[in-house]
């Protein structure tokens, strides 16, 4: 009960459908009701008047009063259901009844319908004046009229319980589709994307959910404004601050050509390290506003990329890196997979995962990189033997400046955001899960379409 009331308190399309499957219920119900009770009712009436019709014969003579008793043929070979036609002959006066049959009872009374006990049966009887004080009574037992009348009755409800579930379904389905657009609508809202925002179409959708849906995209165009302010400032920024910074690394090159003390060397070179660190800063931040940008007007072209090239590249590149740690990196699985994108874009997004994953592995550690394909996604798995990350900050590290809390490795927390960006652009998906060829360790999943 507790269950029932939840569902319609939270969903208008249930409620909705409640209501109008308990109308047709009631609807139904009265309906059936009042129609047994008239097929009944009429049932008894054409009995009635059979009853009538016969009597009528014996007032034409059609039934001569030679004997008492004159019984029909029974009903479907039902010897119950036989009608009796009695005769009541005058009696002379001051003479007594010469006849004690059972329908004697019979005699004394006036002309009219009766139900009345005759020999320890009920029965239904009609007596009618005929002449010169000759009456007759047609009867027919009760318990046969109910039968009839009963079964008359029923089949007046056949119709009503084929239609009863027929409606039912009608208006669960009616009201399926009433509420169809409204879930498109729904899943259009689900899934709009930063800066990939659309307006949502009112087509086919119910007048009074109009001004929702204008609301709606009134609110989706100025967020993506906002959004779209937001990276503009980002990138814009990044380029002025790039300009700066090579020039302020170009004077550290010259300085550390210069006679310096030891101390002054040992800043100098703290200082040079942290122009880098911002450096590669600028660089993400401008490869995030790229990656997010929904405009692609400016992107090079898609093509044909064999996937294990660009994989090939990336572990070429950072093999250096790798080699400092003592890092076995190798591939595995299906070469021959290729993809329609754009090469800049695999590249940034296979090299920040294997980056990431080059990092946060300790010495002599393992970083594998497996390459799989169906006929319509391609599936990349790279898995490393680290620390791994906490299932309840998965999530969060795809988020911009991120870095999960007691890490000593450096970074900008944007890899992986440029990461999730990439592989929305792309129409895919990532997917962080425990490494499984090592106690610990972290494995990143990406399945992009092929074409």
């Amino acid at each position: 009960m507790e269950s029932l009331k939840k569902r319609l308190s939270d969903s208008a399309q249930f409620r909705l459908s409640f209501v109008l499957c308990m109308a047709v219920v009631g609807i139904a119900l009265l309906c059936g009701v009042l129609g047994f009770l008239s097929a009944w009712d009429e049932a008894h009436e054409l009995q009635d008047s059979s009853l009538q019709q016969i009597a009528s014969l014996a007032k034409d003579d059609l039934l001569a009063p030679r004997n008492s008793n004159f019984v029909s043929p029974p009903l479907q070979d039902e010897e119950a259901s036989r009608i009796i036609v009695h005769f009541i002959f005058p009696v002379a006066q001051g003479m007594e009844p010469v006849s004690q049959d059972a329908f004697s009872s019979l005699a004394s009374l006036p002309a009219g319908f009766y139900t009345t006990r005759i020999n320890r049966h009920v029965y239904r009887v009609l007596i009618e004046e005929l002449h010169d004080g000759l009456r007759v009574a047609v009867a027919q037992r009760a318990s046969v009229r109910q039968s009839v009348a009963l079964s008359s009755a029923l089949r007046t409800l056949v119709p009503f319980c084929i239609l009863f579930p027929v409606l039912l379904y009608l208006v669960a389905d009616l009201v399926r589709k009433i509420f169809r657009p409204i879930r498109k609508l729904a899943d259009a809202v689900d899934a709009q994307r930063d800066g990939l925002s659309m307006a949502l179409s009112s087509e086919f959708i119910p007048r009074e959910i109009t001004p929702f849906i204008t609301a709606i995209n009134q609110l989706l165009q100025r967020s993506a404004e906002s959004v779209e302010r937001q990276r503009r400032f980002v990138a814009d920024a990044a380029h002025e601050l790039r300009s700066p910074l090579t020039a302020l690394m170009l004077q550290a090159e010259r300085l550390d050509a210069s006679d310096l003390s030891t101390e002054s060397r040992a800043r100098l070179m703290q200082l040079r390290a942290g122009m880098k660190r911002t450096s590669t800063l600028v660089e993400q931040l401008l490869s995030l506003s790229r990656a997010q940008s929904g405009e692609v007007g400016n992107l090079p072209p898609v093509e044909s990329i064999a996937v294990f090239t660009v994989v090939k590249q990336v572990v070429s590149d950072l093999l250096p890196l790798a080699e400092q740690k003592s890092i076995d990196i190798g591939v595995v699985g299906n070469s021959e997979a290729t993809i329609i994108a754009r090469p800049s874009e695999l590249y940034t997004l296979l090299r920040n995962i294997v980056h990431n994953a080059i990092q946060y592995t300790p010495l002599a550690g393992k970083v594998d990189i497996t390459i799989n394909h169906s006929a319509a996604c391609l599936f990349i798995d790279i898995e490393d033997s680290g620390p791994g990350i906490a299932v309840d900050k998965r999530e969060r590290v795809f988020d911009a400046f991120y870095r999960i809390e007691g890490s000593d490795i450096s970074g900008s927390g944007l890899g992986l955001s440029i990461v999730s960006a990439i592989v929305t652009r792309m129409k895919g998906q990532v997917k962080l899960t425990a490494a499984t060829s090592s106690a610990t360790g972290l494995k990143v999943s990406i399945a992009l379409p092929l074409t």
